[in-house]
């Protein structure tokens, strides 16, 4: 068997036989298998093959041998299917390995599945309008049977908890008409009420949340968006000159980047689905939890996406959402009602932020989804940042600073408003409730705007390369008035382009300079 062909055969792969090896390939969670995949690379270097895709499957096993980093290893076999004009339809493991990865590239479609002659991942195909994917199905959205009588075909819906996102049902409680409405209000008040102070909640995070992500962006230098195969690809430019350059870790998202508002907001949201409940935990608490008689945190593997997006990281890594778990929560309302709340949707191209539990996992999960209860998230990340790098943690730490500035500017707006509690807040007609909803995002947006000037004006947080050649935050006044002297200006960065130099070699030039080393000492900088 030719090596391509074996290394193939090797790959994991939920809907096809794996090989036999001493530990699954897959778990039961289809996480794949960090050591299988390291015996199969390894045994494929030293191999010969001639299979035209040799030097790039020899590519992939080099960087996954040297980053561990499956996501990367699969968001590139995506890629690749993706670009070849055509797969051949052989049988051979490397055609199903690759037709496979594009369909989880583009999606993970239902009605795309690539293996007409076998099972799709859920049991069936469910055969689904292309374009269908930004909403859940109107079928299971849009009821028609009469709550109170059963009566089918019902045309009209209580007007107290309908929910439309541009002409597309959310939530519904259909009636054949007014007499069938009045007489099944007893039984019905209750959960009326709960799903519209409930909705109410989730759009209220959901604009602060992306006000948050506007005012407080972190970690990625956003240069560009581009939109191919159906999948939106983040263009980050080079870190190291960011550091270079002493830029600040958190600053204000680029404006003016994105083809449109819906790339932007797929950008903006990328892989923050437990940023949402680490940083603006306080947030959910504040605004959500107290509607609910339970709330979890539920890791998915996400399907019928809309448009997935990828990103290009830092150190020659690469991810397309499809192969990451996407995180929601699962709210049990006090009847009993369960919701799910899904603030980060847009990165996949879905539009709604809350539907039916069961509607919304029988749509969009694949695989067993992971519970976790409310805080979860939040815990994690503080194992983490014990041992993260400094540059996260002083990030992570702005980031939670400016996210409490915000939840106290809501809580003051609140009481200004004459609505201490959000249960109050809830309870207002449309048109107060709408006044104050403005209210409280104006001054959210304003907490974040001073908060974030105030970290510029402190100087803490500011990006350089020190002399181990990692990438570090300053965390004092003086560490930027000593780096201030060396740090590059895109002037610096061009010119030396244009020259042939390196902007690192520049830099440790600026940073050999006598009376900047005494400024480094002083400050506390171990510098190049």
């Amino acid at each position: 068997m030719d090596p391509v062909e074996k290394l193939f055969r090797d790959l994991p792969n939920r809907d096809f036989p794996s090989p036999t090896e001493d530990r699954a390939p897959l778990d039961h969670y289809g996480v794949w298998d960090t050591a299988h995949l390291n015996r199969v690379f390894e045994s494929f270097i030293p191999s010969q093959s001639h299979d035209p895709d040799r030097d790039f499957v020899a590519s992939c096993a080099k960087s996954f041998l040297k980053t561990q980093d499956i996501g990367t290893l699969r968001t590139e076999l995506g890629r690749f299917a993706l670009d070849k004009p055509e797969i051949p339809d052989d049988g051979s493991a490397k055609s199903q390995q690759l037709n496979w990865h594009a369909w989880i590239s583009q999606g993970r479609k239902d009605e795309e599945w690539p293996f007409k002659n076998k099972e799709g991942p859920e049991g069936q195909r469910v055969d689904l309008p292309k374009a269908c994917h930004a909403f859940l199905p109107a079928r299971l959205m849009d009821p028609k049977i009469c709550a109170n009588c059963a009566k089918p075909d019902t045309e009209a819906a209580c007007g107290g908890c309908l929910v439309e996102v541009d002409g597309h049902v959310v939530t519904k409680t259909a009636y054949c008409n007014r007499a069938c409405q009045t007489q099944h209000w007893e039984e019905h008040k209750p959960q009326c009420l709960e799903r519209r102070k409930f909705c109410r909640a989730v759009s209220l995070i959901y604009d602060l949340f992306v006000v948050f992500q506007k005012n407080a962006w972190a970690d990625r230098q956003v240069v560009g968006v581009a939109e191919k195969h159906g999948i939106i690809n983040v263009i980050n430019g080079q870190f190291e000159e960011w550091a270079l350059q002493g830029k600040p870790f958190v600053c204000r998202f680029p404006s003016g980047v994105a083809l449109s508002e819906e790339h932007a907001l797929a950008v903006l949201l990328y892989r923050h689905c437990r940023h949402l409940l680490i940083e603006c935990q306080g947030l959910v608490g504040l605004l959500l939890l107290p509607l609910c008689q339970t709330l979890q945190e539920v890791q998915i593997i996400p399907r019928n996406a809309h448009r997935p997006t990828c990103d290009t990281m830092r150190f020659d890594r690469i991810l397309n959402n499809m192969y990451a778990r996407h995180t929601v929560l699962c709210a049990t309302l006090k009847s009993g009602e369960q919701m799910a709340v899904d603030i980060t949707g847009a990165q996949y191209g879905w539009r709604e932020t809350v539907a039916h539990w069961g509607v919304w996992t029988s749509h969009r999960e694949a695989a067993v989804p992971l519970h976790n209860h409310f805080g979860d998230a939040q815990q994690g990340m503080q194992l983490y940042m014990s041992n993260a790098p400094q540059i996260y943690r002083v990030c992570h730490a702005q980031r939670v600073s400016l996210a409490q500035k915000m939840q106290v500017a809501i809580q003051s707006k609140m009481e200004e408003n004459k609505a201490p509690s959000v249960c109050e807040l809830y309870k207002l007609d449309d048109t107060a409730f709408a006044s104050c909803k403005l209210a409280i995002l104006s001054s959210a947006e304003e907490a974040l705007s001073n908060g974030l000037r105030e970290l510029y004006e402190s100087k803490v947080g500011r990006c350089y390369v020190d002399a181990g050649g990692r990438f570090r935050a300053t965390t004092t006044k003086q560490q930027t008035e000593a780096l201030e002297r060396v740090w590059l200006t895109d002037e610096h960065v061009r010119m030396g382009k244009e020259r042939g130099l390196h902007p690192a070699i520049i830099y440790r030039v600026r940073c050999a300079d006598r009376s900047a080393r005494v400024k480094f000492e002083a400050a506390g900088l171990d510098m190049p």
